[in-house]
């Protein structure tokens, strides 16, 4: 299991010394530390000599920039902390410790009390919270709202909420209700008269455990847009105000009674490095693990998400969701494994007239997780690329599900390796839609059930895994000699895998969410749709052989060509194209011995059968072309490097195919 929870010293740095600045204004109060102590016998005047002991006492107090409330290590104040007044952009007030020893101050919310929140932030800006331990159990009561903390803006005069740190903050047994207005941790826009967002908000390396019902969230009631659908009373209102600069990173939360982490109403938000597990562990409706709703470009990246319950007649119960509302959403190098209701969701349309559109899964890896891989609700156009997934014996894990809407989806470049009996695409009322899923260039492996999609490039080889059935990301590199090495469709972006290992850019990549083998772009062709076409990558993969064909190292260019011969001997590759488009195949070639006469073709590529090729016969390199011309129903055309006649071996390298 990955520990992906990191402490980020410089964060804490940057609380205190923003903390200990100096009031911009010249003539500005002066910034004063404030001094809590609950179990001091007095109340004092909250100087450290003479500390306040009830929070009563801080709530009657204005803070401005630079002040610091300070609580007592290993002291336990009953009720709810609310505090007065704010800081500025450059002097923040500093809620945090004091006093000897490494126990944290406990703010508990108080048993028979009716507020919201044990801390609650109300209409205040530019706060750091930082190192102190939050409860509000009252398990006997009955449940209500409640959260642990709560930072909560409304109407706000100008409309913008700034900056609010909390790092390094535990949060636990938060005894609330159903609703998602108990949480563990939640920034919460309010009103209805001043449109007001978020800007400026990082939690980080904070430990939130036994909370209902959610973890760590934000909220808007400025929420409303066509592709929000009618939801939450939205009607046909449009009052969609985004969020912005929201980053959840480096937290933990454990044992809710719902969701994980959850982002709302954002634009461009960064939730990573955050391990989430044990959810929705009591029935409290439908949850994920990490999701965003409603929001533009939320990025999804660097967590560990485990053991997600699905509770008996509910949907949910995957580790990550796209749900409705969402434009562009990026999920990627994440590991997902035993979440009982899944990897991902695209859950589109799972409100009334709701839409998302541009979600992107990419670069993960998913083990063991239960019900189905993807169980698709609705998106106009998700690309799903370059992830692994592996499904041990005894799964009954479908890959896809599908339910009401359209799920316009690509997947290419995936790895999964099904050694289960669920078969790909769902059952009964969620068996999928073919029309809505294109297949291109994955490794679909171990068993083959007839529902196996119709992939025209798909590798069907084991992936060859470094330690099947491992529990660290690291077991699911692929292997020396790995059949899912340079089988992967190119990658015009470029990017990193899982591990930050910079992929090809020309070249073809690997498969999955690992790029084993080490590629130059300068010796591919640029936008060759051949795969593994200059022989780098260790095997012949994805090419098939007959005859006396194998991997060479007379190569043209690099340390790799594929060898055929003696006649009649070939090595062949099923490419897809485009009906009715014209293509250029190019590549070098030789022969080992005079006499012998090799071909560097296409074939199958119309209604015809007709095949093209360019000949060699010399002992030298030299670089071959031919033409082709697809049928008008024809998408496909079986590329071929053959040793014709003769009685020595043909070589081949550096293959491309373009469209022209």
């Amino acid at each position: 299991m990955m520990l992906l929870s990191l402490r980020r010293a410089a964060v804490a740095g940057l609380v205190l010394a923003g903390a200990l600045a100096a009031p911009e204004a010249a003539g500005a109060p002066a910034a004063a530390d404030r001094y809590l102590d609950c179990s001091a016998s007095t109340a004092g005047s909250g100087s450290e000599q003479s500390p306040w002991n009830s929070l009563a006492q801080a709530n009657g107090h204005t803070f401005g920039p630079g002040d610091r409330l300070l609580l007592k290590r290993g002291a336990t104040c009953e009720g709810t902390l609310k505090p007065k007044g704010s800081g500025s952009a450059k002097a923040p007030v500093l809620l945090a410790p004091y006093g000897a020893g490494s126990a944290r101050p406990v703010v508990a919310g108080e048993a028979a009390g009716t507020e919201k929140a044990a801390v609650h932030l109300y209409n205040v800006e530019q706060w750091e919270i930082s190192g102190i331990e939050i409860t509000y159990r009252d398990t006997g009561a009955t449940k209500r709202e409640r959260n642990g903390l709560l930072v909560e803006i409304e109407d706000l005069p100008d409309g913008v909420g700034s900056h609010y740190r909390v790092d390094d903050v535990y949060v636990h047994d938060v005894n609330g209700d159903a609703t998602k207005q108990s949480n563990g941790i939640q920034f919460r826009v309010s009103g209805t008269r001043t449109p007001t967002n978020f800007d400026d908000v990082l939690v980080s390396d904070s430990r939130i455990s036994r909370v209902d019902r959610e973890g760590l969230t934000n909220y808007s009631t400025w929420m409303c847009r066509p592709e929000y659908g009618t939801g939450d009373g939205c009607g046909s209102k449009v009052n969609w105000r985004a969020n912005t600069r929201i980053v959840f990173r480096g937290n933990t939360i454990n044992d809710t009674g719902g969701d994980g982490i959850v982002v709302r109403a954002a634009e461009k938000a960064l939730v990573e490095h955050n391990t989430a597990y044990d959810l929705a562990m009591r029935p409290m409706g439908a949850n994920a693990g990490i999701w965003t709703i409603n929001s533009d470009h939320t990025t999804i990246q660097h967590n560990e998400v485990h053991h997600v319950r699905r509770l008996k007649d509910n949907n949910d119960g995957m580790a990550f969701d796209a749900d409705y509302g969402n434009k562009g959403a990026l999920f990627q190098y994440n590991y997902s494994h035993d979440n009982e209701g899944g990897f991902m969701l695209f859950c589109g349309a799972c409100g009334a007239g709701s839409s998302a559109t541009g979600t992107v899964v990419r670069h993960n890896l998913s083990v063991g997780d239960k019900s189905r891989w993807l169980f698709a609700v609705g998106e106009k156009d998700a690309q799903v690329h370059h992830n692994t997934a592996y499904l041990p014996k005894g799964s009954t894990t479908a890959i896809i599900q599908q339910g009401a809407g359209s799920s316009l989806t690509r997947l290419s470049g995936n790895v999964f390796h099904n050694l289960g009996s669920g078969g790909y695409t769902g059952f009964g009322d969620n068996a999928y839609r073919p029309g809505d899923f294109t297949w291109r260039g994955n490794v679909l492996s171990g068993n083959h059930p007839a529902d196996e999609p119709a992939d025209p490039l798909k590798v069907t080889a084991d992936p060859r895994f470094v330690e099947q059935d491992g529990r660290a990301a690291a077991d699911y590199k692929l292997a020396e000699g790995s059949p899912a090495r340079g089988v992967g469709p190119v990658l015009a972006d470029g990017g990193e895998d899982y591990f930050g290992t910079p992929l090809p850019r020309v070249c073809h990549p690997d498969a999955g969410f690992h790029q084993a083998s080490t590629v130059d772009d300068a010796q591919c062709t640029p936008g060759t749709l051949i795969r593994n076409g200059n022989f780098e990558t260790g095997s012949l993969s994805p090419w098939t052989t007959y005859g006396g064909t194998a991997l060479d190292s007379g190569a043209h260019r690099g340390s790799g060509a594929v060898r055929t011969g003696r006649s009649p001997a070939a090595a062949e590759q099923v490419v897809a194209l485009e009906p009715g488009a014209t293509y250029r195949l190019t590549g070098w070639g030789r022969v080992s011995t005079p006499g012998t006469e090799l071909s560097l073709g296409a074939k199958a590529y119309d209604d015809q059968g007709s095949t093209v090729r360019t000949a060699f016969t010399g002992t030298a390199y030299r670089e071959g072309s031919v033409r082709f011309t697809t049928g008008a129903d024809t998408s496909t055309a079986r590329i071929y490097c053959y040793a014709r006649g003769g009685e020595g071996n043909g070589f081949c390298d550096d293959v491309g195919l373009v469209k022209e």
